[in-house]
């Protein structure tokens, strides 16, 4: 180990010990061995698996450390120029140091991350079809927003939202209408009473889906029978 092999070993250790870093996380992030680093500290290139991957292992670790990686390297060189440096390149074979393997942009690599983004695609869209069909259509009747008393008149106009062209229908009545709801979902419809106490349910069924909302109902206390329809009021006999 050189005198400038010394001062290139500090130059890396001070670098590291003033940003706080020890040497095991340094292997965690950079894939080298931490003997390796310690190595690289201490100048001592003849413990690393051969020049190349010293070059290497310099290169990664100065831009880790935030140094100039071409200049490390240059010292490196002016610093292995000694005669010990060729016999090490000429040694045989030394273990492979673990390294971080470089992503490499091939004709296969684009192909299976098209692949993988078609397929998520696909999955997002089946799932967003299952729960779009597994749900029931939303159904709310906005006026009248509650049970209705005293109610003068013999109709009432009930409207609300659910969902869009869903068609709504109301049950429980003499005359039953129903009414096909806009783009928006909104819809609107008139239903004629009785005297007395009307229990109006209302319920829509979703064009798209084939599936009808939870009913929603509706008491009306209707006073009076003057303004009835005739065909709604109810047959009264003549007294004997």
């Amino acid at each position: 180990m050189t005198d400038r092999g010394q001062r290139l070993g500090e130059m890396l250790r001070s670098a590291r010990e003033s940003r706080g870093l020890d040497r095991g996380r340094i292997e965690r992030d950079t894939r080298i061995r931490e003997r390796y680093l310690s190595a690289l500290e201490r100048g001592a290139y003849d413990e690393l698996p051969g020049e190349v991957y010293a070059r290497g292992f310099l290169r990664t670790y100065a831009r880790y450390l935030g140094l100039d990686a071409d200049s490390i390297v240059a010292l490196y060189r002016l610093e292995t120029r000694a005669p010990t440096g060729a016999s090490r390149a000429v040694a045989g074979p030394r273990p492979v140091a673990r390294q971080q393997p470089a992503l490499v942009l091939t004709r296969g690599v684009v192909s299976a991350a098209l692949l993988t983004v078609l397929v998520g695609a696909l999955v997002a869209y089946v799932a967003y079809q299952v729960v779009t069909f597994a749900r029931t259509p939303e159904l709310r009747v906005l006026d009248p927003a509650g049970d209705v008393s005293n109610h003068s008149a013999s109709s009432i106009v009930l409207s609300g939202v659910t969902a869009p062209n869903a068609r709504v229908s109301v049950s429980g009545l003499a005359e039953n209408p129903s009414v096909v709801a806009d783009a928006a979902g909104r819809f609107s419809l008139t239903v004629h009473l009785l005297p007395g106490s009307n229990l109006v349910t209302v319920s829509a069924l979703d064009p798209r889906t084939k599936r009808a909302s939870p009913d929603v109902t509706r008491r009306i206390e209707v006073v009076g029978d003057g303004d009835a329809p005739e065909s709604l009021r109810p047959d009264i006999g003549a007294a004997g």
